[in-house]
């Protein structure tokens, strides 16, 4: 006999939109993702980045912590912290030996909509540029 599945109620992150989605799990698992009949945005329908484009939530090869190059350009484990001064680091880097538009910011189509906001806060303010841009598109 199979095992019962859960159904969590949630908004899909991969644009905008803010579909209404349930998605079904078993074991700690995704196993599919249906749209919310009831959903305002979206009415019982999804793209099929929304309702497919899920696996890369248990894949072996995701990130799962930090990595940052060493001396040699190998990439190893770091803290946030690190990571995340190491990144600052460039970024100013950049902008100073070739200019505010040398950066460039490309948002993520899997993160949630403030996460996209927040990023393209940082390249208008944070550098003074317009260049940014996202994957969401279908």
């Amino acid at each position: 006999m199979t095992a019962a599945f859960e159904k969590t109620r949630t908004i899909c992150g991969y644009c905008g939109v803010g579909c209404t989605v349930d998605v079904l799990t078993r074991d700690n698992r995704i196993i599919g993702i249906q749209p919310a009949m009831d959903g305002p945005a979206n009415e019982g329908a999804l793209c099929v980045k929304g309702q497919f484009a899920y696996d890369y939530v248990h894949h072996p090869d995701r990130l799962r912590h930090p990595m940052v190059r060493n001396a040699d350009g190998v990439l190893e484990r770091a803290t946030w912290k690190q990571a995340l001064r190491k990144a600052a680091a460039g970024f100013l880097q950049s902008a100073e030996r070739h200019g505010r538009h040398a950066v460039y910011g490309i948002a993520s189509g899997r993160t949630p909509t403030e996460a996209d906001y927040m990023m393209q806060r940082f390249m208008r303010a944070g550098f003074g540029t317009h260049f940014i841009d996202n994957c969401s598109r279908a």
